[in-house]
């Protein structure tokens, strides 16, 4: 009866033993590339900016001038490199996009003519500067340090932290709208930036976890906030359309989906 007992006894344990030995394999060096959304927010508003009629410098028009950041689609390329099972370093290079979006309206204009014709310039101008698409194109370079667990199982979590920059392709101070009056189509600037600051310093966290997709190549899933800092207009201009600036840190929210091509790894154990 006994030996009955022991035979299936033997059998599970030759079964389940090796099985348990058995160990995944763990990525040493990952190429990923990456891409998802990142959240907008409103960047600055000046309730009351006069500006002067154009043919009498006496009189000022009061405009409601302001711009936001839009959200917008992200892509980038990043390189993570493991010494040691848990800890990692990656760098990478990422488009941002962070559209923005300038808006007027008018709280008061004056009569604008010349010859007898209404020409309203003031308010062509608002409504051109409505009317104009947001300008974007925000670029990132960072690196930083990756911590993960359960390297070797189906699912491996991950937290990182980064330092880098961003680069802005234009002011975000300047502000002008074109009109139209007998001599064609003009352009008035109505706010100026004598110093625009293109490139600010990055920080970032990001939580996720990456999957294997078979020989090679792993899913990623990541939610990141990427904080940096923008100039801000934070009073209104004077007569050469130049106003009190400052800079303010700002969160934007990112989630994003990978893929990783996984160049080097250690194998695991297969008994």
């Amino acid at each position: 009866m006994r030996s009955v007992l022991f035979v299936p006894l033997a059998l599970t344990c030759a079964l389940t033993v090796p099985a348990a030995a058995q160990t995944g394999s763990e990525s040493n060096l990952v190429l990923t590339i990456l891409g998802g959304a990142v959240t907008g927010h409103a960047l600055w508003t000046v309730g009351k900016q006069p500006l002067t009629v154009l043919g009498d410098p006496s009189k000022y028009d009061t405009l409601r001038l302001s711009r936001q950041v839009g959200s917008s689609l992200m892509l980038g390329a990043a390189a993570t490199y493991f010494p040691s099972p848990h800890v990692g370093l990656h760098a990478e290079v990422s488009y941002l996009g962070l559209p923005v979006d300038s808006n007027c309206e008018g709280v008061y204009f004056h009569p604008d003519s010349a010859g007898g014709v209404d020409l309203h310039r003031n308010e062509q101008m608002c409504n051109d500067i409505k009317g104009q698409a947001g300008f974007g194109g925000a670029i990132s370079v960072f690196g930083g340090v990756t911590l993960r667990a359960a390297t070797r199982r189906t699912l491996s979590p991950y937290a990182r932290g980064s330092i880098g920059f961003v680069n802005q392709p234009r002011s975000l101070i300047e502000m002008e709208g074109a009109f139209v009056d007998a001599t064609g189509v003009q352009v008035r600037q109505i706010l100026s930036d004598p110093k625009p600051r293109s490139t600010s310093v990055m920080l970032g966290a990001a939580v996720g976890f990456t999957s294997p997709l078979g020989t090679g190549y792993q899913f990623r899933f990541e939610v990141r906030d990427v904080v940096t800092s923008l100039d801000r207009l934070v009073g209104p201009a004077n007569a050469l359309g130049i106003g009190p600036t400052a800079t303010r840190a700002y969160h934007h929210f990112a989630l994003t989906l990978g893929i990783d091509v996984v160049l080097e790894k250690k194998r695991g154990r297969r008994y």
